[in-house]
């Protein structure tokens, strides 16, 4: 938590002097071209301030309406058999049956010994010394 909050300190210290470090203040007088317009002042509106407005739930300035969707119906077009039997030029493959071969039914294949048994375990001294599991 520290660091994050470090983190974000450093970064927004760093957006703050990139934006402050791009401004030029030449001077505080208003240069006026011939091409710029003059703007009106601003003024506060009594909407602005109004806690009816901005003190409320969003929702109910917002005319939410459920749009209902049509009924799913089968059309004409789906139904047509000239559209659904096409002919792509796909050959019909046909596969050979089942078939048992020498492999499977071999007594080698199935009947394999093991090679080497695994030896017993035993308890060892390191497994009960009491000072290596405290």
């Amino acid at each position: 938590m520290k660091t994050k909050m470090k983190q974000l300190v450093t970064v927004s210290v760093l957006a703050f002097q990139i934006l402050a470090g791009n401004v030029r203040a030449d001077g505080t007088e208003a240069k006026i071209t011939l091409f710029e317009e003059n703007e009106t002042t601003l003024r506060l509106e009594d909407w602005m301030t109004d806690e009816t407005i901005w003190n409320s739930n969003s929702a109910i300035f917002a005319d939410f309406v459920q749009e209902a969707e049509p009924k799913a119906e089968i059309e004409s077009w789906m139904t047509e058999a000239g559209l659904w039997s096409f002919n792509c030029g796909f050959a019909n493959e046909t596969e050979p049956g089942l078939e048992l071969e020498s492999w499977m039914v071999e007594d080698f294949t199935w009947n394999k010994v093991p090679i080497e048994n695994d030896s017993k375990l035993s308890l060892e001294s390191w497994m009960t010394n009491e000072k290596i599991w405290k």
